[in-house]
């Protein structure tokens, strides 16, 4: 594989990571059933996993910050990418083990009670909590892969690098009016006239 379609793959990977935290994030986590509510109490994933959405807007901003980054910043990106991915394991992971984590304050909601545990009849998860932590492993496995093989990706941005050179070597257009009032030709640069 050459390393141009390496990092593509690895900047498509990262956005996919970071929609599908995001993504998450406004799903279901949990549905509880509550004594004397007649309606279930469902969980979304912002309240069940607060943390989740955020990561994975980091996330989608890294994958495109990717494309243009050079050796160094790459390194930088690689080792937050895999933070973020622990990050988003880290949130998602305690619904998965558990459907009651992050439950407690939606049924506080319902109920006006801070204790409601005992009230709850049924509890029932659903895959997004899944899909969260798979997103947070993603994340940190293309992390680690923009840290060991993101030294062979050619660097991008460089015609806007020498643009800007070119634009550094240009003259004040005040100071190139003032040498015309004086009698000189602004185009004359050290070497001669510009062609």
């Amino acid at each position: 594989m050459t390393p141009a379609r390496e990092r593509l793959l690895v900047v498509l990977g990262a956005l996919a990571a970071g929609a599908l935290a995001v993504l998450a994030s406004t799903q279901p986590f949990a549905t509880a059933v509550v004594a004397g509510i007649s309606k279930p109490v469902v969980v979304a994933g912002s309240a069940a996993s607060p943390a989740l959405a955020p990561l994975g807007i980091v996330a989608l901003a890294l994958g495109v910050a990717l494309t243009i980054a050079g050796r160094v910043a790459r390194v930088v990106l690689g080792a937050l990418l895999v933070l973020l991915g622990a990050g988003m394991v880290a949130a998602a992971l305690p619904s998965v083990l558990d459907d009651a984590a992050g439950t407690g304050a939606a049924i506080t909601a319902v109920t006006g009670l801070l204790d409601a545990g005992d009230l709850v009849t049924a509890r029932s998860g659903t895959a997004w909590p899944e899909a969260g932590t798979a997103a947070g492993v993603l994340a940190a496995l293309l992390g680690l892969v923009v840290l060991v093989r993101g030294r062979r990706w050619s660097t991008g941005g460089r015609r806007f690098r020498a643009d800007a050179a070119a634009a550094a070597r240009s003259t004040d257009p005040i100071a190139e009016w003032d040498a015309l009032s004086r009698g000189a030709d602004p185009t004359d640069g050290p070497d001669g006239p510009d062609r």
